[in-house]
Order: C-alpha cells, then structure tokens, then sequence
C-alpha cells in the first residue's frame, strides 16, 4: 500500500508540474489576444515558459516556506509544556519509523488542526495549532503527530504544497490581469487593425474559467491520502483508539481555523469542508467526511482486536 501511494505521489506531481505549464501557457496567449485584440504571436509561448519554469522553481524549493510564513507559524516556546511535548513525540515517532525527524512549528489558532508539509523526508515539517495541543491528550496528540509524519514519508506532503502554490500564482495572475481589463481598459494602443474579435473574446473566456481549472489541480489531490494517513498512524502507534479519539475531537469541535489562505486548506487534517453540507461542497471536498474515516478506524480496531 505504501509504495503504491508513493508511485501514486510521483505521478501526480509530474501531472500537476504539465497541468500548470499548460494552464500558463494557454493564459499567457489569451492575455496577449486580449491585450491586442485578437493578435497572437510566439512572445506569449515564451512568456508562459519563463512564467512556468520560475514558478515550479519556486514551488519546487520554497512552497513549505511561503505556506508556513502565509500562515504565521512560529517555532515551538521551550518553556511550554504542550509544545515541548510535540516535539518530543514527534522526534520519537521518526525513531519508530525510521526516518529523519521533521521539524515542529506552531500556529497560534485555538482550533485543533494540523498540518504536514516538505518535498521529502529529509525536508518534512509538522505544524500544530495551539488548539489541537491544548485539546487532545497525549494519545491523541501522538496519533495526529504519526499521522502527519505518514504524510511526509508518503509524498503526500509534497503533493499538497506544490497544488497550493502553484494553484495560488494561476490565481493572483488571473485575478490581476482581469481588473487591469476591467478598470484600465483592454486593448493596446495600436493593437487593432488586424486583430481577430473572436480570439479576443475566447482569451476574455478563457481567462476567467482558468482560475476554475487551477483549482481542479488542487482538488485532484485524492482525499484517499487522508484515510491511509489515518490508517498508517494506527499502524505506527498501534493504538487505534487514540486515533479515533483525535478524530471525535475534530468532529466535535465547533472552532474552524483560519482558513484565510483557503489554497492550502487541503494540507489541514480536518478540511474546512467539516461544517459544509451541499452538493457542492461534497463534490469540491479536499477530505472525506470525518465520521466515514472514524468508521474505517473502528473497523481495524476491532481486527486488531481479534488478533
């Protein structure tokens, strides 16, 4: 299961890496129909280029940093009991699991979350909101701790910071350019003449629905990696109960967190999906229902059990 999901992983980055190149170059040749009334040429190919490359750079190398600096993470206080101990259970778990002990950062949110993030084990990171450390138990906190560090060690980290950013550019570049059309205007000085209305409006078009399409790529990101995350911090703790605990806390919990920053909403444990119930919301959902992922953990408690 495990190397079947880091295969799964690799695929989709690559996906993600093409499906953005492609949403930047087909943006950056609709800007230029737009801006010149329907003229199209090779600058826009090469724009779109540089735009891609310097963005899968950035989300290649510096995607952990922009989301924990975004979401004012700060690293844990020594002299906190609760914080002291995160660090301790997770530097454990890394013993358990043989791999290089991710870095521990705090979120001051008094909703219990948290998150996992780092393109590889050896670069992992782990946050946790005050709100989680100071509701869960240690049991409780453990498990949620395995839980991240399965996402790190399963790639599904990398996975969801590179969907944020680059989900984020499509969109800051989108959202731009349509109130420069909106408030400054839409043609270049000089660029009518020869142009094509028809590619103009299809750049008007496609300009607007590319922002959709962005967060298409975040929403492939499988709320599958949740459950197997779950599945693989019993595995870890062997201790099914503490992880079905934490979940009941989250599914309890009336606290949201600020999901101000909603592109990395789908790296959280709990998504902000948690109070949501319409159609829409089930089907753009980034997590599976937390009941439905109690309900799998009762069921390998009780096989574990049998044993």
């Amino acid at each position: 299961m495990l190397y079947d999901q880091l295969d799964r992983n690799r695929w989709m980055t690559a996906l993600m890496f093409g499906g953005f190149a492609l949403l930047v170059l087909v943006v950056s040749v609709a800007i230029e129909a737009v801006v010149t009334g329907g003229n199209v040429s090779a600058a826009s190919g090469i724009i779109a280029t540089v735009i891609a490359v310097v963005a899968i750079l950035i989300a290649w190398f510096q995607a952990d940093r922009i989301i924990l600096s975004s979401l004012g993470a700060r690293e844990p206080n020594p002299d906190v009991a609760e914080e002291r101990r995160i660090v301790d259970l997770v530097e454990n778990l890394a013993i358990a699991a043989q791999v290089p002990a991710p870095k521990v950062y705090i979120i001051d949110d008094p909703a219990p979350n948290a998150f996992a993030t780092g393109r590889s084990p050896e670069k992992g990171v782990t946050a946790f909101t005050t709100g989680l450390l100071q509701k869960m138990n240690r049991q409780q906190t453990e498990a949620v701790a395995a839980h991240e560090l399965s996402h790190i060690v399963n790639r599904d980290a990398l996975v969801g910071v590179v969907a944020a950013v680059l989900v984020g550019v499509v969109l800051i570049v989108c959202r731009l350019l349509l109130r420069v059309l909106i408030f400054g205007g839409g043609r270049r000085r000089g660029g009518g003449g020869g142009g094509h209305p028809a590619i103009m409006i299809l750049g008007i078009v496609v300009i607007v629905l590319a922002p959709i399409f962005a967060m298409l790529l975040r929403f492939a990101v499988s709320r599958r990696r949740e459950t197997l995350a779950d599945l693989n911090a019993v595995k870890l703790t062997r201790n099914p109960d503490a992880m079905i605990g934490a979940l009941e806390v989250l599914n309890g919990d009336e606290t949201q967190v600020d999901f101000g920053h909603g592109l990395a909403s789908h790296l959280w444990i709990e998504g902000p999906e948690h109070e949501r119930g319409s159609w829409l919301d089930r089907l753009t959902a980034t997590h599976p229902p937390i009941p439905e992922r109690i309900e799998a953990l009762r069921a390998v408690a009780g096989d574990m059990r049998f044993r």
